[in-house]
């Protein structure tokens, strides 16, 4: 197997510390020879850790594409709104990619997102899906497939974000206006939708979606608040306590900042965006969200997302004909339960790195070019995407949207306004 020479696009805490992370103890098999970055702390840091020439270390995409093909492939974890143009223009240099979730944050750049897979076939161009190399998820297509429990009939599906990350994610930071990024049911459950298509091997017919933003509001900032948690007199009595969460929770402070020591932390805490009081953000995005989906083969699902949790976690029960199967991905278990038999069935899971297994397979494509049989690929997403984006719309309008005709429609919109225009 050659070794892969990758550029990273973005190196905020997926860029350095997934991806980076998994270089770094892996660089057999690839290295990191490029990275662009528009912040010069991050930019700086990541220079440093993977040693690169200053030619090689690039502020804006326009400069890096201006040196042509310096790399094998790209991975791209920059900001939402930038993962479809990135990735058109890196296909167009001839570059394999592999790209965030979700991969196009408006439907206008889904709409042409067929047509730059389908020019783009020679091309390994991947969208980051890690749930389809999760063995949980994976057993869970074996019992569907295998009909030991009948026909299945139901999913209740549950994203339970948790309070610490939504507010870090969706109140204070970089996913909290959903016109800058995309709706919650894409930025948060892009990956959610697209296992439930994977599991019911079908296409989403029909959704409804009902969710709003109820908590995290201007109209629940009492007069005894203030708009820092670190002037508050509600410091010892609040859970969105900003120095609270951020030192103690390691993964989270590095979204704050690149060296985020408890000195560091406080300082930036005292002005920044994370330490501002969470009912005084300029935040839009739902704090729950719930859809029914209706799949073309009959088989109904409930997608529940929620940040009013303590833990994040996602839970899943299927509901067959002939027996239910529950599965938790934060205690890895799945338990089967026939109602034929009086004993339930316990399967436990080891701890897996399913962004790992993802980014592995990536590396073996682009040395095996198995095109036309990629796990995951950007061509294999369109449906589930349509489908978030049917339910945002369908939470909007608070009607039930029927799939096709709302793709169909967007589709005829979209060329319209695009012969206007152009």
């Amino acid at each position: 197997m050659d070794k892969i020479e990758l550029a990273i696009i973005g190196a905020g805490v997926r860029g350095r510390y997934t991806y980076g992370e998994f270089i770094r103890n892996n660089n057999d098999i690839c290295e990191v020879v490029a990275v662009v970055e528009t912040k010069i702390g991050r930019r700086e840091k990541f220079k440093e850790i993977f040693n690169l020439s200053e030619d090689k270390v690039f502020d804006n995409i326009s400069d890096f594409f201006d040196k042509g093909k310096i790399a094998d492939a790209v991975v791209i974890c920059s900001s939402d709104n930038t993962h479809y143009s990135i990735s058109t223009m890196a296909l167009e240099k001839g570059y394999d990619v592999l790209v965030e979730g979700p991969v196009a944050n408006n439907l206008d750049k889904l709409v042409h997102l067929k047509e730059v897979c389908e020019n783009n076939e020679d091309r390994v161009f991947m969208a980051v899906m890690p749930y389809r190399y999760s063995n949980i998820f994976l057993k869970l297509k074996d019992i569907i497939n295998s009909n030991d429990m009948g026909n299945l009939v139901n999913i209740n599906y549950n994203s339970y974000i948790g309070y610490e990350k939504f507010v870090h994610n969706f109140v204070r930071g970089n996913w909290r206006l959903d016109n800058d990024t995309a709706p919650l049911i894409l930025t948060n459950s892009c990956y959610d939708i697209d296992i439930l298509e994977f599991l019911t091997n079908s296409q989403c017919e029909k959704i409804s979606s009902f969710g709003n933003l109820n908590q995290f509001t201007r109209g629940n900032l009492q007069l005894n608040m203030s708009e820092l948690c670190i002037r508050c007199s509600k410091d010892k009595d609040c859970p969105y306590y900003a120095e609270r969460i951020y030192l103690n929770n390691k993964e989270m402070s590095r979204g704050v900042h690149i060296d985020p020591t408890e000195e560091n932390l406080k300082n930036i805490l005292k002005e920044g965006q994370y330490g501002q009081c969470v009912y005084s953000c300029d935040n839009n995005v739902c704090d729950n969200f719930i859809s029914i989906l209706k799949f073309k083969n009959n088989a109904t699902a409930t997608l529940n997302i929620s940040a009013f949790t303590k833990n994040e976690n996602r839970n899943i029960r299927l509901m067959f004909s002939h027996g239910e199967v529950y599965a938790d991905l934060e205690e890895h278990i799945i338990t089967i339960k026939k109602f034929i038999d009086d004993k339930d069935i316990l399967i436990k899971f080891d701890k897996e790195d399913m962004d790992e297994k993802l980014i592995k397979d990536f590396i073996s494509e682009i040395n095996n070019r198995n095109i036309n049989n990629l796990k995951s690929s950007v061509y294999s997403t369109i449906n589930s995407h349509v489908t978030g984006f049917a339910g945002e719309f369908a939470r909007v309008s608070e009607t039930v949207i029927n799939i096709d005709e709302f793709w169909n429609e967007s589709c005829e919109m979209t060329k319209t306004i695009e012969k206007l225009i152009f």
